[in-house]
């Protein structure tokens, strides 16, 4: 994949003039991070890529609550509060943290749209509240969250071979060292984008995939 290290190194060019700095660098993943100290956050940025799901699959896995409530061990709760449009939902999602950290709760808005020009999907997420969802005392409430996932097809996005961008931040809503967040979001999330794609194979075999709106009557294939 010649074009795809020329667009890594490019991709750092740009990342690094602009206050980003490279925590890992590795074949399968490549993790920057960037403090924001105005508004308590850092930002995280993870790139990487598969040969062996096609981005529908991969996007299906990100998606699909009900089956990443069965693989993803950390999920208490998950699932959709409130369907505004065919690509726009509300989700309440109640996650596992190992101790002493106390277990957390989310309350957010997602969009996820398709476009086959470019063979893009972007998934994008922010906290917000919701009437129907009141801060719990058995959780701690993340009230500062947001994602962005573009997934990139390496030729078409019905087929094997795709990268993405995660950038994402999470405010943990309780102190905790700047040491053992940097650990968290470096180990946890390639973690988790692992178990994504082992979702994402699982989902491709069974040939039941959602295909985001809107469609064009290319899409209508699946």
């Amino acid at each position: 994949k010649q074009w795809y290290q020329r667009r890594v190194a490019i991709t750092a060019g740009i990342l690094t003039s602009n206050g980003w700095t490279n925590e890992i660098s590795q074949e399968k993943y490549r993790i920057w991070k960037k403090n924001i100290p105005e508004e308590n956050v850092t930002l995280y940025k993870i790139f990487g890529s598969f040969d062996t799901v096609s981005a529908v699959e991969f996007y299906n896995a990100q998606v699909n609550d009900q089956y990443r409530s069965v693989w993803d061990k950390s999920v208490s709760s998950l699932y959709v509060v409130d369907n505004i449009t065919n690509n726009n939902e509300i989700v309440y999602w109640a996650t596992k943290f190992p101790f002493p950290l106390q277990d957390r709760d989310y309350v957010f808005e997602r969009s996820h749209l398709m476009n086959e020009k470019s063979n893009t999907i972007e998934i994008a997420s922010r906290s917000i509240t919701h009437k129907s969802k009141p801060i719990y005392p058995t959780f701690c409430r993340v009230l500062k969250y947001g994602s962005k996932l573009v997934i990139r097809a390496d030729k078409d996005l019905y087929q094997k071979g795709m990268s993405y961008c995660l950038t994402y931040y999470d405010d943990f809503g309780m102190p905790i060292p700047n040491q053992v967040k940097d650990r968290l979001a470096t180990t946890k999330i390639p973690e988790f984008l692992d178990k994504v794609h082992d979702a994402a194979v699982y989902l491709g075999s069974t040939g039941k995939l959602y295909v985001p709106y809107p469609q064009s009557s290319a899409s209508k294939r699946n």
